[in-house]
């Protein structure tokens, strides 16, 4: 996930490059939501197919193992999402302020 912005857009026009440096967000956008919720996703599945087979409606139940999904991925991939995007703002906030001058 890491972007190097700043070598894709160097000698385009500002239009291309605000282009560019959109779509590059967009898919790190995209990227980083992903690896939240994907596997919030499939817990919520198993969770719903469980309380289906066994008939329990109790709401807390499919609250909290998708709260302990969501510290677990922010525990492991939590680092890696923050330093790609603090790249890739910094690169791209560096691209923007050279196509002003």
């Amino acid at each position: 996930m890491i972007y190097a912005v700043a070598g894709v857009v160097g000698d385009m026009p500002d239009d291309r490059m605000l282009v560019a440096i959109t779509r590059a967000a967009v898919i790190l956008f995209a990227e980083s939501t992903a690896v939240f919720l994907v596997p919030i996703l499939v817990v919520a599945v198993v969770v719903g197919l469980v309380q289906t087979i066994l008939s329990v409606s109790e709401t807390s139940l499919s609250f909290l193992p998708k709260l302990l999904t969501l510290v677990a991925v922010m525990a492991i991939a939590g680092d890696s999402v923050m330093r790609a995007l603090g790249d890739f703002m910094e690169s791209g906030l560096l691209d923007m302020v050279g196509a002003i001058r």
